[in-house]
């Protein structure tokens, strides 16, 4: 009987024992994680808050506490920054139907068994591996005024002299939204590939035998069974469109005349270092402006949200 004792004393002791062990191994394995959380995400944050209630351009000598007049310049005074929370919604309105649309239909083609389809998901998928900053160059050069893009028109006869691309709004923006589709529809094909795996191919069958066209059998069974996922690709288009910055400062650096800046473009040029064209910016304004765009952002994640469970509840 004694015996026994000891032995379970000896049993809880070591389940102890290792219990205590596999939480430090835990501890351990997320303490990286975590410090680079804090450190990269939830400093910069306070640091940007606390920043935006002041005058302060990098120069401490210069730097002194004004409250809310950084906030109350930007809604009553420079309007700037709204307009261009226009150009970034036409961005987001441009860019996000046509590509999200792009990716499925080519997703649903290359999930049927045809010859090639393991090279054409590897092309696709290759513009999302290309540095940002190659990809505007190679648009750059596409749409430059001496371009191969003017050259094959004007060899097709489609126009009579050279097209200026980044001369005017209207097509800086389309090149702008051209470039940035090209980048990141590869990988939103992956998504939807991904998704369609899961779909039953016993649906299309029986569907098939009840003689539904293809057509109502994408509508009826296809987006039904894949619509989870599809929420999350848009929640990751929209955020990445909205958040859309280095593709415009290597195409257009925002001109002509900052008309084709983005909310992060123009944060970054006017108030970032090593991007800003003064060498005393007002950093305590663009903190504001950080702060104002991170509540812009939440609003939208708020819509997205109603938006989403109105999509759920219908399918």
């Amino acid at each position: 009987m004694k015996l026994q004792r000891n032995a379970n004393a000896v049993s809880v002791s070591f389940i102890s024992q290792r219990k205590v062990s596999i939480a430090v191994q835990s501890y351990i394995l997320i303490a990286l994680p975590l410090i680079g959380f804090f450190v990269f995400s939830i400093y910069p944050i306070l640091w940007t808050f606390r920043w935006s209630f002041y005058s302060y351009n990098g120069i401490a000598s210069a730097t002194r506490f004004i409250g809310f007049d950084n906030f109350i310049t930007m809604f009553t005074t420079d309007f700037t920054y709204f307009k261009l929370w226009g150009n970034t919604f036409l961005f987001a309105a441009c860019k996000i139907p046509f590509e999200l649309s792009l990716a499925l239909v080519l997703a649903v083609l290359l999930s049927q068994r045809i010859r090639g389809s393991s090279f054409f998901r590897s092309i696709f998928y290759l513009p999302s591996v290309i540095s940002t900053a190659i990809i505007g160059l190679i648009f750059y050069n596409l749409f430059g005024y001496f371009g191969n893009i003017n050259a094959i028109l004007l060899k097709l006869g489609f126009i009579k002299t050279e097209i200026d691309w980044f001369a005017s709004k209207n097509t800086s923006v389309a090149v702008i939204v051209l470039a940035s589709i090209w980048n990141t529809f590869g990988i939103n094909v992956m998504y939807f590939m991904a998704a369609l795996t899961n779909v039953p191919k016993e649906l299309y069958e029986s569907a098939e035998l009840d003689g539904a066209t293809r057509i109502r059998m994408f509508f009826n069974i296809t987006l039904p069974m894949i619509i989870q996922v599809f929420q999350v690709i848009l929640l990751l288009s929209i955020v990445g469109t909205l958040g859309i910055n280095d593709i415009i400062l290597v195409l257009t650096g925002g001109g002509p005349g900052g008309q084709t800046f983005s909310v992060m473009s123009y944060l970054t040029k006017q108030f970032m270092p090593g991007f800003m064209d003064t060498s005393t910016p007002s950093l305590g304004y663009g903190c504001a402006m950080s702060v104002v765009t991170t509540i812009m952002f939440a609003i939208v994640a708020g819509l997205y949200n109603i938006f989403s469970t109105k999509i759920k509840n219908r399918y």
